[in-house]
């Protein structure tokens, strides 16, 4: 008889701070990565692709969680997006930054991996992608997840192994689902298989018993596994993660009673038909908030984004009856009321023009100023929103 003996597998999602989770995988609205630090081993940082996070925010981070819970972090988009992993384009300060801004998670042995996300444009390039491995710190766990297919190939594979880095297994409409180990860390995540966005998706309990054998063959050639679960629409990603923990047989105590808790919504869901639109995420709206309508143009995950972006990268221009326009960071927002517009530039931006939907920087906007502007202004975009021209633009230069 041969005994397998799988390595170390912690699963998880992507983020924990959703309002769309509570009653369902959170009991209390407060704590809620103590809560879930309680029930799943790891959790994968969003937030560090928008903005760097202040020392008091990373503090929390190892404070709020067990010894032995970890953390993954994804690599800023300035580095994977806006300078594509160039080294040529300073990326090795950028990098330098971003391993300072995470020191009381490595310090505290928490920071099991960094996620690097290369954007759909980039394209298979062996030189790129080795110049950018080569200057990677050889201390700390990486894995790529490419988003084109013209990566998919022998040599990617080679240099990967070559550097120790990890090739990130995802399940997702663009790519395939093939199983490549290229060292000791494994890394997975589940996307979703829905259209608009991939990640408003519920994968069926068949769909997950395929993956079974999948994450065991991962398990049986990495020496820890990594997976995580992003649909985290109406609470989705908690109950899949659950459910699979449950099927592999490592879901903890606490993560028995949390599934029993997300099956009986789930039941509740389908007894009363899956809510539509904003209820979907925050339950019925009694007062709106600037964040609850916030949520008519962006998810969860993006408001995330937003208020992770420190004050002191912000800079409002004008707010005026015309005109609401900032500095964020290194980019600019103008909101024309006459015009109807918003201009703006980033690279995730691009992507959201055509279903009229907020990044991060977007969203900051409003965040910063004074609650009721904020509403006022998001109402009447919402009101008219078929009138609005969502335009990509350079910078805009403000006077003054």
């Amino acid at each position: 008889m041969v005994l397998v003996v799988m390595s170390e597998l912690l699963l998880g999602t992507c983020g924990w701070s959703y309002a769309e989770w509570e009653g369902i995988l959170y009991p209390t609205k407060q704590g809620k990565l103590k809560q879930y630090s309680s029930i799943f081993p790891t959790a994968e940082i969003d937030s560090t692709f928008y903005a760097l996070p202040n020392e008091g925010t990373v503090l929390g981070w190892v404070r709020h969680t067990p010894r032995d819970f970890v953390f993954s972090a994804k690599l800023p988009q300035t580095i994977t997006h806006k300078k594509a992993i160039d080294p040529a384009r300073g990326i090795e300060s950028d990098l330098k930054q971003f391993f300072e801004a995470m020191k009381p998670l490595t310090g505290a042995s928490k920071l099991a991996c960094v996620l690097v996300q290369l954007p759909p444009f980039l394209r298979f390039s062996s030189e790129r992608l080795e110049s950018f491995l080569s200057i990677l710190p050889d201390d700390q766990n990486f894995a790529v997840e490419f988003r084109h297919d013209s990566w998919l190939r022998e040599e990617t594979f080679n240099l990967l192994e070559e550097h120790h880095v990890a090739y990130t297994i995802v399940d997702e409409p663009l790519l395939p689902p093939d199983v490549h180990v290229t060292s000791d860390i494994a890394y997975l995540r589940w996307h979703g298989r829905g259209e608009k966005p991939w990640f408003n998706y519920r994968y069926t309990h068949e769909q997950l018993e395929e993956w079974v054998p999948r994450v065991r063959e991962v398990t049986g050639k990495a020496k820890k596994t990594l997976g995580y679960f992003n649909n985290h629409f109406h609470g989705y990603a908690p109950e899949n993660c659950l459910q699979i923990m449950e099927m592999l047989g490592v879901v903890t105590p606490h993560g028995d009673a949390a599934l029993r808790r997300v099956r009986l919504r789930g039941r509740e869901r389908e007894v009363a038909g899956e809510p539509k639109g904003l209820e979907a995420w925050t339950g019925p709206v009694i007062e709106k908030g600037v964040e609850n309508l916030l949520l008519n143009f962006s998810s969860p995950e993006i408001l995330d984004g937003a208020r992770s972006i420190p004050e002191r990268d912000l800079s409002l221009r004008e707010d005026s009856k015309r005109r609401l326009a900032a500095y964020v960071g290194d980019t600019t927002v103008d909101i024309d009321l006459e015009q109807r517009s918003i201009v703006h530039r980033c690279p995730m931006w691009s992507r959201l023009i055509s279903s009229k939907s907020f990044c991060p920087h977007i969203a900051r906007v409003f965040l910063m100023i004074d609650a009721e502007r904020a509403r006022s202004l998001l109402s009447i975009i919402q009101s008219g929103l078929d009138d609005w021209k969502f335009e990509l633009r350079l910078a805009v230069e403000f006077p003054g």
